[in-house]
C-alpha cells in the first residue's frame, strides 16, 4: 500500500493548500476539480482489494475538507483499513519468526514475547507490520524487545489469516487494551461472548480460547513475501540494507 498512501497524502495535503474556500463538511466529491481524486482514490481502494466493489465510490463521496485536513490521520496506513472499511474485510496478517501449519496456545509468548495487549494471537488488519514481527528474533531486526532473544536458525514467515467474521471483537483505545491485559482473565470470565480486541490501528488480539476460530489460508517466507510486495510500505523490518535492495529492486 505504498503507492497507495503517497498518492493520497500528497494529493490530500496538495488541496487543502490550494482550495480553502469549501465549507467544513462539504464532500469534496462534489466539487468538479475533486473528481479525479474521487475517481483516482476509487481505483486504489479496488485495486488493493480492501473493501466491496459497491462500496467503493459511496466511501471516497463521503470524504470531507475536514477529512483532508487531518489527512495525516484519514490517510495513515496504521488507520486506513480501519477508519473506513475494517469491518468489511475478513482478512488479516501475521508475523512469525516460526513457521508453522495452524496456532497453537501452548507457543502464545513465543514471537516477541511481550503480549502488551493481553495473552493471545496478533493480527493486523494490514500488511504494514508483519514483516516486522516475523523478523523480530533474526539478528538483522531493528529492536529486540519482549522476553526472547535472537535465534541462530529463525524461519520468518507471513501468514494470511481469515476468519475474522466470526469473531466478536471489543473495538478498545491503547489505555483500554492496557486495563484489560492487566486483568484479563478476570475480563474473559464477565465476557464470555468477547473473542478479542481491536485497536483503531486495526491491531487484534484473538484470545487464546477463540483461536479455533481463525485459519491461516497462506503462508509465506519473509523474503518471498518482501519480494511479492517491492512497491508496499512496510515497518521498517531490517537493519540489514543490502539483503533489503536485493528483495526490492
Amino acid at each position: 500500500m505504498g503507492n497507495f498512501t503517497t498518492i493520497l497524502m500528497k494529493q490530500a495535503s496538495s488541496l487543502v493548500r490550494k482550495t480553502p474556500v469549501y465549507k467544513k463538511g462539504t464532500p469534496f466529491a462534489y466539487a468538479p476539480k475533486y473528481q479525479n481524486s474521487v475517481k483516482q482514490y476509487s481505483e486504489l481502494l479496488k485495486k488493493e482489494n480492501i473493501i466491496p466493489k459497491e462500496k467503493i465510490k459511496q466511501t471516497a463521496e463521503n470524504l470531507t475538507k475536514d477529512d483532508l485536513k487531518n489527512w495525516g490521520k484519514v490517510f495513515d496506513t496504521k488507520s486506513i483499513q480501519l477508519r473506513f472499511f475494517g469491518a468489511d474485510t475478513d482478512k488479516a496478517y501475521h508475523g512469525s519468526p516460526f513457521s508453522f501449519s495452524s496456532f497453537n496456545i501452548e507457543k502464545i509468548g513465543s514471537g516477541e514475547g511481550l503480549s502488551k495487549r493481553g495473552k493471545g494471537i496478533y493480527l493486523f488488519r494490514t500488511k504494514r507490520n508483519a514483516p516486522y514481527f516475523a523478523n523480530i528474533r533474526s539478528k538483522d531486526a531493528p529492536i529486540h524487545i519482549g522476553s526472547t532473544k535472537p535465534l541462530d536458525n529463525p524461519q520468518p514467515t507471513i501468514y494470511e489469516i481469515s476468519g475474522l467474521k466470526n469473531l466478536k471483537l471489543k473495538k478498545v483505545s491503547s489505555l483500554e487494551a492496557k486495563q484489560i491485559a492487566s486483568n484479563q482473565d478476570e475480563f474473559m470470565k464477565l465476557h464470555p461472548d468477547i473473542s478479542g480486541i481491536e485497536l483503531d490501528s486495526g491491531e487484534i488480539c484473538v484470545f487464546p480460547n477463540f483461536i479455533s476460530k481463525i485459519k491461516i489460508e497462506n503462508k509465506t517466507p519473509l523474503e518471498t513475501f518482501i519480494t511479492q510486495n517491492k512497491d508496499y510500505n512496510f515497518r521498517t523490518w531490517t537493519t540489514d540494507i543490502e539483503k533489503l535492495k536485493k528483495l526490492t529492486t
